[in-house]
């Protein structure tokens, strides 16, 4: 079973004005409903922050998508949220997106864009990144020289989207 929960624990901790475009009071009230257990209030503040780009409220949406918090659980729009956020450059995003596709939870499994998305993760440099790189490693050992070749190419020309 895929552990959403550490991707939710790890955002709570990680500072609210990382993203400018999004006020940061509004992050930290979204969080903090999310903390107490209080998942509509988190999602009525998450939700407007997530359609402005705010990559920690669409990760956040994700998470709770994935655990059913509030809601019934909905593996597909969770790796919707996540495909969002980590296209935006977010670490956490993009390490749970990897583990959805290698899982094939809400989406279609595919090993090479887990690694793909796994690597970007673990090359963000923050506290996602040993867990980033073990699933890569793990998921490298089903791929030949020639496949991990193109995947880092791949890897290696991705940008994330331009801020809204």
């Amino acid at each position: 079973m895929t552990n959403y929960w550490s991707i939710g624990v790890g955002l709570l901790a990680m500072p609210a004005a990382v993203h400018a475009m999004v006020p940061a009071a509004a992050i930290d009230a979204g969080l903090a409903a999310y903390k107490a257990g209080d998942f509509a209030a988190a999602r009525s503040y998450l939700r407007p922050l997530a359609d402005r780009g705010s990559a920690i409220a669409e990760t956040m949406l994700g998470v709770m998508a994935a655990r059913g918090e509030g809601r019934f659980a909905d593996p597909a729009a969770a790796a919707g949220w996540w495909l969002r956020a980590a296209n935006r450059g977010y670490a956490p995003a993009q390490l749970a997106l990897a583990k959805a596709l290698a899982a094939g939870k809400g989406v279609a499994a595919d090993s090479g864009q887990a690694w793909l998305w796994a690597r970007l993760a673990a090359s963000a440099g923050n506290g996602v990144t040993a867990e980033a790189n073990a699933l890569a490693a793990s998921l490298a050992s089903g791929f030949d020289e020639a496949q991990l070749a193109t995947l880092e190419a791949e890897r290696a020309a991705w940008r994330p989207w331009p801020a809204p």
